[in-house]
This record gives C-alpha cells, structure tokens and sequence, in this order.
C-alpha cells in the first residue's frame, strides 16, 4: 500500500469537504488504475433523512383576554364543569393546581380553565 502525500495548502479544505459530508475534489490512489496515476474518489450517498422534508411543529392557539382571570370565582364562573388552575404567563406554560403552593401566587400568571389553557399549549407543573 502506498501513502499518498497531500500538501499543506490541501490539507484544510480536505478536511472542511470531509467534515461536511461532501465528497472532496482530492484524487485517490485505487488499485483499478494503473501505477503512478490519480483516479477521482467516488462521492459518498446521501442518507435518506437528510433529503425528507422537516415537519413543522403545530402551533397552539394563545389564551385571549376572554379567557384569563384575575380572581378564582371569576374562572370558575366562567367554567363550571372544568378545574380552575393557575397559569403563570411565560414561556414555560406551566399550569398550578390548587394544591400548588404557586396557585394565585406568582408575579405573572392568571387563572384560567385546566382544559382551555392545555388546548393551548401549557402543561401541569411536576411539583
């Protein structure tokens, strides 16, 4: 087997071809060429996950004004069959039960209907 020696100035595009996956325009020694002479390296396949289109997340719908609360009895005049939770109004989306030392409690939340708020997109605190 022969070492085939490649230049400095080759060296870092080489390995910026084969780092991203493209096949690099260097030339390989093979056995089916003849001795003292180059043959191009075959591109590599491409998986078939990287060519599948990317599924877009569903977008939940927001809580409108209609649907927020500032007083417990107000929330649960609005739904009587439905738990009244409280629902701090960030990016986390996270919902507090009654039994939560959060309910009514922190800076930014309201209370709304456990159903409507996890229609739109807010989960159950896990404590």
């Amino acid at each position: 087997m022969k070492v085939i020696q490649i230049s400095r100035r080759l060296l870092p595009a080489l390995t910026f071809a084969c780092a991203m996956g493209v096949a690099p325009l260097a030339m390989a020694q093979t056995a089916a060429a003849p001795a003292g002479t180059m043959a191009p390296m075959a591109a590599p396949a491409a998986p078939a996950a990287a060519m599948a289109p990317v599924a877009a997340k569903p977008v939940a719908a927001k809580l409108t004004k209609a649907e927020k609360f500032k007083t417990e009895a107000a929330a649960q005049a609005s739904c009587p069959g439905d738990t009244v939770v409280w629902s701090t109004m960030t990016k986390s989306k996270v919902l507090h039960t009654s039994r939560s030392r959060y309910f009514g409690k922190t800076k930014h939340g309201v209370f709304v209907c456990e159903k409507t708020a996890e229609a739109a997109g807010y989960h159950l605190a896990k404590n």
